[in-house]
């Protein structure tokens, strides 16, 4: 089965939230108004041969106008982004491309494996790159292994992808009654992936690093 879906938004009053200096304190934000369009597109495999899954793509563009209001802003930045009526930024979440896809199989009556990724092309960045030592200041503050994920020439977090891989088995079932043991390992591929960098309305956000997972799911 497959859809897919296109959609254009207009927003006035447009909220969103600033984050105090990488801090987990943040305010409440309005810009004057935003535009956000995009098409996303999912194919869905139903159980063939004990294979199942899915795959999924999403396009958007997303844009914010200032000036902004609320929020607790620091420095010269604050100053233009309250008081300049024309400028317009990417909206914090315009990732153009995204792209999910999961497979599973099957293996025998009651136990099944699954390997699944993620890729995303990268979020915007607003780090002032015109202040002098701006980029080795970053590096002191964040480290070397994350600012070298910043493309800094095109304002952007550069692309992320994680791999993933399950497993379960159903241990007990009886009529609607069941219960399941699931393991998982979630960026088995170990990259950082950094989605926000630092800039006026967003702090450091660092996606986990190879992880490990195990649960007990029952059903009554």
């Amino acid at each position: 089965m497959a859809t897919i879906t296109y959609f254009r938004r207009y927003f006035n009053n447009f909220a969103d939230d600033d984050q105090l200096l990488n801090t987990a304190v943040s305010f409440p934000i309005a810009f004057r108004k935003a535009y956000v369009y995009g098409a996303e597109a999912k194919l869905t495999l139903s159980p063939v041969h004990r294979f199942s899954g899915f795959v999924s793509y999403s396009y958007q563009v997303g844009s914010v106008y200032l000036p902004v209001t609320g929020g607790l802003f620091l420095g010269s930045d604050a100053t233009n982004a309250l008081t300049n009526t024309n400028g317009r930024l990417w909206d914090s979440q315009d990732q153009r491309h995204t792209l999910h896809a999961r497979v599973r199989y099957q293996l025998v009556n009651r136990v099944w494996i699954a390997f699944g990724g993620q890729y995303g092309s990268g979020l915007p960045v607003q780090f002032d790159t015109v202040q002098p030592n701006a980029i080795a200041n970053a590096v002191v503050q964040y480290g070397q292994a994350v600012v070298n994920r910043v493309n800094f020439a095109h304002d952007r977090v550069k692309p992320s992808l994680s791999l993933d891989v399950s497993t379960g088995i159903e241990l007990w079932k009886k009529d609607t009654r069941s219960l399941r043991l699931a393991a998982n390992i979630e960026n088995l591929n170990n990259r950082l992936n950094v989605i926000d960098f630092a800039g006026l309305f967003s702090g450091n956000a660092i996606a986990p690093p190879r992880s490990y997972s195990v649960c007990f799911q029952t059903t009554f």
